[in-house]
C-alpha cells in the first residue's frame, strides 16, 4: 500500500467512481501531480475543478492547496551520500534502535502480555508478516493470540475485545487511518493497548498505553516508503525474549 493510500484507507470508500480515478492517479504519479496546478491536474484527467476539490473535502482536507502541500511531504527522496557504506548505515540504525529503547517499558509491556488472557497483534500492509510473525511466536510458547490484518476484522475489534486484554498495534510510520481509527474505538473497552512504531510521535502513539519507537531516518520512492522494517523486527525480538524470561521465571 502506498503512503497516500495508506494514509486516507478509510476514506477512499467514501469517494465516488469519478473521485477515486482522481486519487488513483495522483497516487500513481505523486512526484508530477505535487508541482501541478488544480487546473493542470482537471485538464489532463478530463474532469472538473469541483471533483477534484470535492475529493479534497471527503478526505478532510480544506482544499486542493493542501492535498498538495502534503504529497510534497511524501516525497522523502532515497539518499546514500551520507553513509555510503551500506554496513555502517545499518550498525547506525541498530545502535540508535538500541539506544532509544527504554528497557522499562519493555518491561512493562512483557508483564501485560504475560497477565493478559489474549494478546490481538494488529498490523496491516507491509507490517502484516511482522504480526504474524510475533502471533506465531506467542502461540509456540502457548499464549491465547490472534493476530488482526483485514480492515473488516479490525473494525470489529470493540465488539469483542475485553478488559484487561492486550492488544499490540505494529506500524512502521503510526499514522495508518485503519489503525488510528481502531485504536481510537478501543479507547472505551478498558484494555491494554501498545505500539511498536518507527515514530514516537506518530497519531498511534498517542493512543497507546505504551509506544515502543526506534525513529530511524524514513525513505521513500514513488509515494512507497521503502525504510527497512528490520527496526521493528529487533524491537519485536527483544520484547518477546523479555516475556519469554518473565514466563520461565513464574514457572518456577
Amino acid at each position: 500500500m502506498s503512503l497516500l493510500a495508506e494514509k486516507f484507507a478509510k476514506d477512499i470508500q467514501l469517494l465516488s467512481h469519478s473521485e477515486q480515478y482522481v486519487f488513483y492517479y495522483v497516487d500513481g504519479h505523486i512526484d508530477q501531480v505535487a508541482e501541478w496546478t488544480l487546473t493542470k491536474l482537471a485538464d489532463t484527467l478530463s474532469t472538473s475543478n469541483t471533483t477534484i476539490i470535492r475529493m479534497c473535502k471527503k478526505l478532510g482536507l480544506d482544499g486542493y492547496s493542501e492535498f498538495r502541500y502534503m504529497l510534497r511531504d511524501l516525497q522523502v527522496p532515497v539518499s546514500t551520500d551520507d553513509t555510503p557504506d551500506i554496513k555502517e548505515e545499518y550498525l547506525q540504525n541498530f545502535a540508535q534502535i538500541v539506544q532509544n529503547i527504554q528497557l522499562p517499558d519493555i518491561e512493562f509491556i512483557a508483564s501485560k502480555l504475560l497477565h493478559a488472557k489474549t494478546i490481538i497483534v494488529v498490523s496491516v500492509g507491509l507490517t502484516k508478516t511482522i504480526g504474524e510473525y510475533l502471533g506465531k511466536r506467542l502461540i509456540q510458547v502457548q499464549k491465547p493470540t490472534m493476530y488482526a490484518y483485514e480492515s473488516h476484522i479490525i473494525d470489529l475489534l470493540p465488539s469483542f475485545v475485553k478488559a484487561n486484554d492486550v492488544v499490540l498495534f505494529i506500524s512502521m510510520s503510526g499514522d495508518t487511518k485503519t489503525l488510528v481509527q481502531a485504536a481510537k474505538k478501543l479507547q472505551y473497552s478498558n484494555c491494554y493497548m501498545f505500539s511498536i512504531t518507527n515514530h514516537g510521535d506518530s497519531e498511534l502513539s498517542k493512543l497507546m498505553t505504551e509506544n515502543i519507537y526506534s525513529n530511524i531516518p524514513t525513505k521513500s520512492y514513488a509515494g512507497y516508503d521503502i525504510t527497512s522494517r528490520s527496526c521493528l523486527m529487533i524491537q519485536i525480538d527483544l520484547l518477546f525474549e523479555v516475556y519469554l524470561r518473565k514466563m520461565l521465571a513464574e514457572q518456577k
